[in-house]
Formats: structure tokens, sequence, C-alpha cells
């Protein structure tokens, strides 16, 4: 007769217990690196947005029932170079509502305070 070979069944359930370890780390860190994204995606200082492109999102927001008036996300005045720097990239307002696409809230540029 030959003799099973095989693995010990402590050596199965310590396998098991390192790929569910592995689980939960990767879903704590994948939520974490979800809201990094989030809060670096938002603009620090004041969001700037064309009054014709504040007109379109007031329209987007009343289609979509959001009880939020873009204005107060929003100010209609570009940055001013002489206190102010346009930081490059796209950004979201900050207090941005749950909404099912962000990128229709996107600022047209953020303004901060430097000088």
């Amino acid at each position: 007769m030959h003799k099973a070979q095989g693995l010990p069944i402590s050596t199965i359930i310590i396998a098991a217990l390192g790929i569910l370890v592995l689980v939960v780390l990767g879903a704590i860190f994948g939520g974490q690196i979800g809201r990094f994204g989030r809060a670096a995606s938002e603009c620090p200082g004041r969001c700037y947005l064309s009054d014709s492109s504040l007109q379109d999102l007031r329209v987007e927001a009343a289609r979509a029932r959001i009880a939020v008036d873009p204005s107060s996300l929003f100010q209609t005045k570009d940055c001013n170079p002489e206190i102010e720097t346009r930081l490059s990239g796209s950004y979201t307002p900050r207090n941005l509502p749950k909404v099912d696409d962000p990128s229709a809230w996107r600022c047209q540029s953020c303004c901060i305070v430097t000088g």
C-alpha cells in the first residue's frame, strides 16, 4: 500500500486564515484610497465658473432634483492674478452634494490666495 501524500490540515487552516487577513486588509485600504481620491480632487480655494456654465449647471441641478444652488459653490469672478494663484488640474468645489456624475460640477479654475 502507498502512503497518502498531502498537506497537513494545520497548513491548510493557516493558509486560509492568511488569505482572509489579506482580503480584510484589501477592503480597509481600498476604502481609504477612495476617500483620499475624493479629498484630493476638492478645490482648496474658490471655484470659478463662467456665468453661462453656472446657468447650465443650475438647469442640470434642477433636472436632477439637487437641492443645492450651484451659485453657493461657485463664484463667477475669475482668479485675481495679483493675490491669487490658479491651480492646474480638475477640481470640484468644497461641500459638493452627492451627485451621479460629478464631472459636470468641475471648476473651470481653482483659485487660492497666495499674497
